[in-house]
């Protein structure tokens, strides 16, 4: 088949899949089927793709004008969850390849495509973490529900990648190819250095936070770039097209990849924030904590509940956890 036969076929099969297909085009993809064995395969292999996406694919009805695509985006990414907790994901990953193709016809935005391109690398995450070594040395170690893709021609002139999520970066030296990292509105070009990018598509800004080295942060493909050293923190505000800098004074801003958490006379609100983040928890609180809930402590890969024992004893801390999720009854500091 031809690419356009093939972009004709797959839209058809997508539309059958989807339960979106008139009478006529059901009688239009039997005929094709009939055609030949490699149309059949094809047909198989786009159906399989289907069922191993949970069935979440469907199309716009006929009077729906705009797509919300990372809505659909995320409902695939929960239907392959539990088929996959980490995956490398290149070309000769033949089902996910096809999975995406199916998806692209759904939403045809572009922005999937941003990430399936022929011969990219793709790396993603459901409810895990998981730290990757790319082509030129550099590790980056990413976050829950992140994706990390690199074109065929990373480190060639430069090292592009994109990101979606969060991701703590440790790149390799490399004057010659700057490392770039396109992330939604925001681009961060570094030499060699280690610093952690915030960028799900849920938050309000992208937040670049520098451990060492000197970044370059600012607006995707725009004029407006701030340099960050060691110790500074980045924000790009999606909503107002702004750029702020500022001291890092969350110590514990790496500590969802490094399992180290401080703790100096901070507020048992700000603990919370930072333990959700840490253990990829939902933490409730049904109860009013005075404020002289103040802890000072230090964790090193220590489990959500070790910790939650910890703060039992030396806050009078109540709660129940099942899983993540945890709700604080009661504290008698």
């Amino acid at each position: 088949m031809t690419n356009a036969d093939n972009d004709s076929a797959d839209e058809l099969i997508a539309r059958y899949l989807a339960g979106e297909a008139s009478g006529a085009e059901e009688q239009q993809l039997l005929s094709w089927l009939k055609v030949s064995e490699e149309n059949r395969r094809h047909y198989a292999q786009l159906k399989k793709a289907f069922e191993l996406s949970g069935g979440y694919l469907s199309l716009p009805s006929a009077g729906t004008a705009d797509i919300d695509i990372d809505h659909e985006w995320d409902r695939f990414k929960e239907g392959i969850r539990e088929m996959k907790k980490s995956r490398r994901l290149t070309p000769g990953n033949l089902w996910l390849r096809i999975a995406a193709t199916v998806i692209l016809l759904v939403v045809t935005g572009g922005v999937l495509y941003y990430f399936t391109a022929p011969g990219t690398t793709i790396y993603q995450t459901a409810a895990n973490r998981e730290t990757v070594t790319l082509p030129d040395g550099s590790r980056v170690a990413l976050n829950y529900h992140t994706l990390l893709s690199y074109d065929p021609d990373f480190g060639e002139h430069d090292r592009t990648v994109r990101l979606r999520g969060e991701a703590f970066f440790e790149v390799e030296a490399d004057r010659s190819k700057p490392f770039v990292i396109l992330a939604d509105q925001a681009d961060v070009v570094v030499v060699g250095t280690s610093f952690n990018v915030n960028a799900y598509d849920s938050l309000r800004e992208i937040e670049v936070v520098v451990q060492t080295g000197v970044v370059s942060f600012g607006s995707a493909g725009g004029d407006r770039k701030v340099r960050l050293e060691a110790g500074q923190k980045g924000t790009y505000s999606k909503t107002g097209a702004t750029l702020a800098t500022s001291p890092n004074d969350d110590v514990n801003f790496s500590s969802w990849t490094t399992g180290h958490i401080v703790f100096v006379e901070s507020d048992l609100r700000s603990v919370i924030a930072t333990l959700e983040k840490t253990y990829h928890a939902e933490i409730s609180v049904s109860t009013d904590i005075p404020a002289s809930c103040i802890v000072t402590v230090t964790f090193d890969h220590q489990t959500l509940a070790s910790v939650l024992k910890v703060l039992e004893s030396t806050l009078n801390l109540k709660y129940t956890i099942k899983g993540n999720k945890v709700e604080i009854t009661g504290a008698g500091c």
